[in-house]
């Protein structure tokens, strides 16, 4: 089910897994990068209170360039909204570019530097990886790569 959709980014929820999926498609920041991480924690803030077990997944394959900024924010708007309604994982399928494999070392570090962080961040080569460990309630072997 599309969540949220425009030229940038789309967003997705896929019951079976469950989770929600963060797909950039071209470069995006400012209020192009923030709307549809707000649209999709106001839908995740709804579906956890049904689906505990409720994930993220960020399919970064295209992910180029992030500004700082719009990192800063993301720590402090979405990780703070969404440790305040239980959210526990986020999986990264990596980008091709070593650029926006930056962008999402340096999120993962912000976040696991946080003294209340309680998110298990994993990253993977495949979305198919990252469905497998949201999916799972407990940590099982993956095919997790290093950040």
């Amino acid at each position: 089910m599309v969540i949220f959709e425009d030229q940038s980014v789309r967003l997705d929820f896929l019951e079976d897994v469950p989770c929600i999926v963060w797909k950039p498609l071209k470069y995006i920041s400012g209020e192009g990068w923030r709307k549809p991480f707000q649209v999709g924690m106001d839908f995740m803030e709804e579906k956890i209170k049904t689906i505990p077990n409720l994930g993220w997944i960020n399919d970064a394959r295209l992910l180029k360039v992030v500004k700082p900024d719009d990192l800063l924010w993301l720590n402090k708007n979405v990780n703070d909204r969404a440790y305040n309604f239980g959210a526990k994982k986020v999986a990264f399928v990596l980008p091709e570019s070593t650029f926006g494999k930056l962008a999402v070392k340096t999120y993962a570090d912000f976040t696991n530097r946080r003294t209340d962080n309680r998110f298990q961040i994993k990253a993977f080569l495949s979305i198919d990886e990252a469905k497998k460990w949201i999916a799972t309630e407990v940590s099982v072997d993956s095919n997790e790569v290093s950040l």
